[in-house]
């Protein structure tokens, strides 16, 4: 892995961890704690637990799939920006576990869309902030070890 990918991942993570403590709900702060523990594995070298910090990643990935569709307390644009970004990477990591070709570049380019577009649009993610952060850095870490 690149220095600049692990440092915005690592940074990303740190940042998670520090919004766990700013949120009040339990789902999002559990969603940020899991995400940035898989994330810390996977960029720490001497752990060797590069395989299960993915899959504890994508875990978590699918719990915060699944936060935002039941969450029936938002908007549907709320839900449909978890919603997505969630799916995207996860489509992603499927792709690159299972050595499938196509698509890779494309689902992190659709998570950094979906992110714009929900910076946009000015969506009230207060509380999934941390997570959809280490989401959209791990996007653009994908696109810089593209380039």
């Amino acid at each position: 892995m690149e220095t600049l990918s692990v440092i915005i991942i690592a940074l990303a993570a740190l940042f998670a961890i520090y919004w766990t403590f700013r949120i009040d709900k339990i789902i999002p702060k559990v969603i940020n704690i899991g995400m940035a523990i898989g994330a810390i594995l996977v960029i720490t070298p001497a752990l060797k637990l590069h395989s299960e910090g993915i899959y504890i990643y994508l875990g978590f990935v699918v719990i915060g799939f699944f936060h935002g569709l039941a969450d029936r307390n938002r908007k549907l644009l709320d839900r449909l920006v978890i919603c997505l970004m969630t799916t995207g990477i996860f489509l992603y990591w499927l792709w690159v576990l299972n050595h499938w070709h196509g698509n890779t570049i494309l689902m992190a380019v659709f998570v950094l869309l979906v992110a714009i577009a929900g910076a946009v649009t000015k969506t009230r993610l207060r509380n999934e902030f941390g997570f959809l952060a280490i989401i959209a850095a791990d996007a653009i870490a994908l696109l810089l070890s593209y380039s």
